[in-house]
């Protein structure tokens, strides 16, 4: 019976190391890794795809931080309702969206503000959807406003004067 709890406690301690190496991997991964670069009074933005393919940012939504996902087919800045909830933004228009799952009951609000790298935005159009992820879609209408060209696993943008 001694032998059988030994053996129990070292397959646990193998399954907590595995899974800690592993979350910790999984976690690299999608972490955004950006680079900016000042030249005179214009900064461009380098971000590093993530290994899914993706590219992310760092930012700040009303001085909360939060993770970006650039998202050229979302028309607009998306978030969760339990986001948005925990922001306490207002609650606006209904709409429903068109989604990769089908159509979505949503409403529109606003952010006082939305930084990330040296640029800040003010009074911002967003949409608030039910059971999106914790990642904020960065949409078009922010992601218009920069030129940005996209070279090796890299994306590089810069402000539209």
């Amino acid at each position: 019976m001694r032998s059988n709890w030994a053996i129990f406690w070292v397959w646990a301690l193998v399954l907590a190391l595995i899974y800690w190496v592993f979350s910790g991997f999984i976690a690299q991964q999608y972490q955004p890794k950006m680079q900016i670069i000042q030249t005179g009074n214009a900064a461009e933005l380098t971000l590093q795809r993530a290994r899914d393919g993706h590219f992310r940012i760092n930012g700040q939504i009303n001085g909360a931080a939060v993770t970006l996902l650039l998202d050229t087919g979302a028309t607009s800045i998306t978030l969760s309702e339990r986001l948005a909830t925990r922001l306490n933004l207002p609650r606006g228009e209904s709409f429903i969206a068109r989604t990769a799952n089908g159509e979505v009951a949503g409403y529109e609000s606003r952010l006082n503000e939305l930084s990330f790298g040296p640029y800040r935005f003010e009074n911002v159009r967003v949409g608030v959807l039910p059971n999106l992820g914790d990642e904020v879609l960065l949409g078009m209408n922010i992601i218009r406003h920069f030129d940005i060209r996209t070279q090796d696993q890299q994306m590089h943008l810069k402000l539209i004067n």
